[in-house]
């Protein structure tokens, strides 16, 4: 069987900035990817966060990539399926990205969940329970550019102790993701001898990683 392998070149990391107009939104199908009914100019890849959707509680919040956008409705990337009743009315706020200039490598750690002991007195070995998932963090390793546009907004955001969006795109079909995070921490550029100046942040997931 010939491989499936992909090369990494290309690859590309944002980070939002200031979020564009909520678009009002007139319905959400339950389905294993989404419908929204809703006038925009969204495109396939961009990213929206829900908000106030009545009749569908449970998407507020999430974030939603666009997978296939043809007015008045757009496909996203969120298995609605299991939602209590459809939705009617709410929000969807398109998020705006810049591209992290001169990335080296961006490594998610694949997090971990802690195990929780349920044994008790009766029990004839160790019983365990899997506790929440912790999406982990990642790590970013980049030629330091003070003019760079996604490297400030890095900056800002742990200035600001934000939460913000990031988005990873992989190039050869592999989908995008999409998550919320805060950047712990930022290093100065590193000098020496016969090197350029290198810099590196850690960013922590808080929430889900979405695929689309």
């Amino acid at each position: 069987m010939p491989s499936t392998a992909q090369v990494a070149q290309q690859s590309k990391f944002y980070v939002s900035g200031t979020p564009g107009s909520a678009i009002s939104i007139t319905g959400i199908t339950k389905a294993t990817s989404a419908v929204v009914t809703a006038t925009n100019t969204l495109a396939v890849g961009d990213v929206v966060i829900f908000g106030a959707v009545t009749g569908m509680p449970e998407i507020n919040g999430l974030l939603g990539i666009v997978t296939a956008a043809t007015s008045p409705s757009f496909t996203v990337a969120i298995d609605s399926s299991g939602f209590a009743t459809a939705g009617t009315t709410g929000t969807a706020t398109p998020q705006t990205f810049s591209k992290v200039g001169n990335v080296i490598d961006f490594n998610p750690d694949g997090g971990t969940a802690n195990v929780i002991d349920v044994s008790n007195l009766d029990s004839t070995a160790k019983e365990k329970r899997q506790g929440l998932q912790d999406m982990g963090n990642y790590s970013l390793t980049y030629d330091t550019d003070d003019a760079d546009v996604g490297q400030l907004r890095l900056i800002a955001a742990r200035t600001a102790q934000a939460v913000v969006v990031f988005k990873q795109y992989y190039p050869g079909g592999l989908k995008i993701r999409a998550w919320q995070g805060f950047v712990q921490k930022i290093t100065e550029p590193v000098a020496g001898v016969d090197k350029v100046l290198r810099a590196s942040a850690t960013i922590v997931v808080t929430g889900p990683i979405f695929r689309g």
